[in-house]
């Protein structure tokens, strides 16, 4: 087994020294998700790995797990600090983006091991595990941003392009959301939400996550209409998909599938 030690990972890349994980981390995530529970700190997965989940055919090696500000730094602790012997390691974080704070906050790595994970304060994705309805389980047990708060969730933080990954994963519509989501009650709340990203933002020069106000019924109406979902196509799958990453041979929900996330 390799000594991560030895090869120090530079900013924003990945150290692949370690050897491989399971079914793509699915049972290593399990196992982190497990520890926290025992411990009273609820968790869920967001971020690329929920896309994957929602049938987006995107990839990584990092798992996003949202935690409750309040039990954040009880979560790293008890991560570093375990009775038989500490499983995880800090790790370099991811490299900054200009729209997200994933960079700021703690990344951890299984020792020996190519799987990472990071700890994203529940205010920064607007998604809460210590709420029932904010988290629907796998097949296999693993806790995700449930189907409507996610939607919230990547509608606040304006996450396009995963905005229209997720559309197209689920095959979402116009009237989806407007039976779902609550336009109005979350433009309130985003006023709320941007605030305080933006003073977190300021705090790194402004330079990551900085938003500004938007119209997220119109953002989601343009992102669920059928034209644009059409448009989003590739040309090689035209004919064989009825969008992105829905198969006309295969249409059922994603979810059902067995398969890694």
């Amino acid at each position: 087994m390799s000594n991560v030690d030895d090869h120090p990972a530079l900013p924003g890349l990945r150290d692949y020294s370690g050897e491989e994980t399971s079914l793509q981390g699915v049972s290593e995530i399990l196992a982190v998700v497990s520890q926290l529970q025992d411990a009273n700190v609820p968790s869920c997965v967001i971020g690329v790995k929920a896309l994957r989940y929602y049938g987006a055919a995107r990839v990584t090696d990092e798992w996003d797990l949202c935690i409750p500000d309040n039990k954040l730094e009880e979560a790293r602790h008890l991560l570093l600090s375990a009775a038989d012997g500490a499983k995880y390691e800090v790790a370099q974080g991811p490299y900054p983006v200009p729209w997200s704070r994933r960079h700021a906050f703690p990344c951890f790595r299984l020792k020996g091991y190519n799987f990472w994970f990071i700890l994203v304060p529940s205010s920064d994705c607007f998604v809460d595990p210590s709420i029932a309805s904010h988290v629907e389980k796998s097949r296999n047990g693993v806790p995700y941003a449930a189907l409507v708060q996610f939607s919230r969730s990547l509608l606040l933080q304006q996450m396009v392009a995963d905005i229209a990954d997720f559309i197209d994963g689920m095959d979402l519509t116009v009237d989806w959301g407007a039976e779902n989501i609550g336009f109005a009650t979350l433009q309130e709340q985003g006023a709320a939400f941007i605030e305080r990203r933006n003073e977190q933002a300021m705090a790194d020069s402004g330079r990551y996550g900085f938003l500004s106000p938007q119209p997220l019924e119109e953002l989601w109406d343009e992102m669920a209409s059928k034209e644009a979902k059409e448009r989003r196509i590739e040309p090689m799958k035209q004919g064989r998909y009825f969008t992105r990453w829905r198969r006309i041979k295969s249409p059922e929900d994603p979810r059902t599938k067995d398969r890694p996330v």
